[in-house]
């Protein structure tokens, strides 16, 4: 594997209508030095505080499926086609880039001067089905930490499985959930390994996520099952089983609130065979008590076609309301996260997989359509729709000031000012 830090010829930095822009910096001392979970917080909502307005565009050659990270005056995401980069925040110019063999699906976490990512892809070996896959990922798969500075590597820890699972820094402990089913703990200054433990539940594009009192969740396929782990020693506390013809719940990052796990899942619409993509499925929600592992409630959000990858949904939890997307039918939903109740439903242009942004009662978000949307948060009335002529799979918003940061499956990665989607009206 060879790493670089240069910016390669072909990248196109596109400022749009910056000399138009007032801009203004983000209040650098309000946001967080370390960036050490899926999407910041529990809560999945992206969002740091300041008066920041820019735009710009950059093009990489290569999708996103995974969410930028930020800290201070600098933007980290990382592509399919394995590129990592730092970029000025304001700007989008890049700062610096490093280069791995195989994609870099997971959220960067931020850490002690370090930005570590997980390498690897959704290939699965021949006889796998989508909920009893035999692994996910053909090597390299590996957790990779980068100097956040420079972009020089650091350390690297191969893996038996993809490293598209986002890890999370519990009580200085680097937990990490790959596609081979197995969990690890890792010191994240030295990348020395901890402990390892396998729970033979196969993870794809889900987040380990911190819970309180160093307690950390995850969930997999194959053993369909969410799991609560002590992150000190990767000890299971317990365990919530799933059907085993289930799927999607290695797919689903969760949200919490402190007191219950939120996420969804596939199955098929009867109970006599198994789930199978591009076949008709219907999309569930549930909750877990986080004490217990008990299934608070278990809903029903839609029905529809089962997409070959990305089979679940990235929730939202903010305002006393959850959000949820469809991987299988063009719809935003809202959610009372006490009784799994329906609060709303939104039809959009496309499927909703990534993960949505909540700013002053309104939610942002994009679809596969390629369209970007401004919904009231109560009442899921559209606000403002953009067109931007780029689908938008698992690659998440993020919102720093007035800004929204978005990678596109197209290679794209975006910085709009929210303004310009909320007052958009594109057909």
């Amino acid at each position: 594997m060879r790493f670089a830090a240069t910016v390669p010829a072909g990248i196109a930095i596109g400022a749009l209508c910056a000399s138009a822009l007032a801009f203004a910096a983000v209040q650098t001392q309000q946001q967080p030095g370390a960036w050490t979970q899926f999407r910041l917080s529990g809560s999945n909502n992206a969002v740091l505080p300041g008066t920041l307005q820019t735009a710009w565009q950059i093009q990489t050659g290569g999708a996103f499926s995974s969410s930028p990270a930020i800290a201070g005056s600098v933007l980290y995401a990382g592509d399919n086609a394995g590129n990592l980069y730092a970029l000025d925040l304001r700007s989008g110019k890049v700062r610096w880039r490093a280069k791995a063999a195989n994609p870099l699906m997971s959220a960067p976490i931020l850490y002690d001067g370090l930005v570590i990512v997980g390498e690897g892809d959704e290939n699965s070996p021949q006889g796998s089905s989508p909920s009893h896959p035999i692994r996910v990922g053909a090597p390299p798969s590996a957790l990779l930490a980068f100097d956040r500075a420079t972009g020089a590597l650091r350390w690297r820890i191969p893996l038996p499985g993809t490293g598209m699972p986002t890890p999370a820094i519990v009580n200085g402990v680097l937990v990490h959930h790959n596609g081979a089913g197995r969990v690890l703990g890792i010191n994240p200054q030295t990348g020395a390994v901890l402990y390892e433990r396998n729970l033979h539940s196969i993870a794809s594009m889900v987040a380990a996520l911190p819970v309180g009192n160093g307690r950390v969740a995850t969930s997999g396929v194959d053993q369909n099952a969410v799991w609560m782990l002590d992150a000190k020693d990767g000890r299971v506390l317990w365990r919530t089983n799933f059907s085993p013809i289930a799927s999607g719940i290695g797919d689903c990052p969760a949200a919490t609130d402190g007191k219950r796990l939120y996420c969804n899942y596939v199955m098929p619409p009867t109970s006599s065979v198994a789930v199978q993509t591009e076949r008709q499925a219907v999309t569930r929600a549930y909750a877990i008590d986080l004490q217990t592992g008990k299934r608070v409630w278990d809903v029903l959000l839609d029905k529809g076609t089962l997409p070959k990858r990305n089979e679940a949904s990235i929730p939202l939890l903010a305002g006393g309301t959850l959000y949820f997307g469809s991987a299988v039918d063009n719809w935003m939903h809202a959610l009372d996260p006490q009784t799994g109740a329906l609060k709303w439903k939104q039809h959009t242009r496309g499927t909703v997989k990534g993960g949505v942004v909540e700013v002053n009662g309104t939610i942002y978000f994009g679809d596969l359509g390629g369209y970007l949307w401004a919904l009231d948060a109560d009442t899921g009335r559209v606000i403002g729709v953009k067109n931007m002529r780029t689908p938008f799979n698992v690659g998440s918003p993020v919102v720093a000031g007035q800004t929204l940061i978005i990678g596109s499956r197209g290679g794209t990665l975006t910085a709009i000012p929210l303004r310009d989607i909320s007052s958009a009206h594109d057909s």
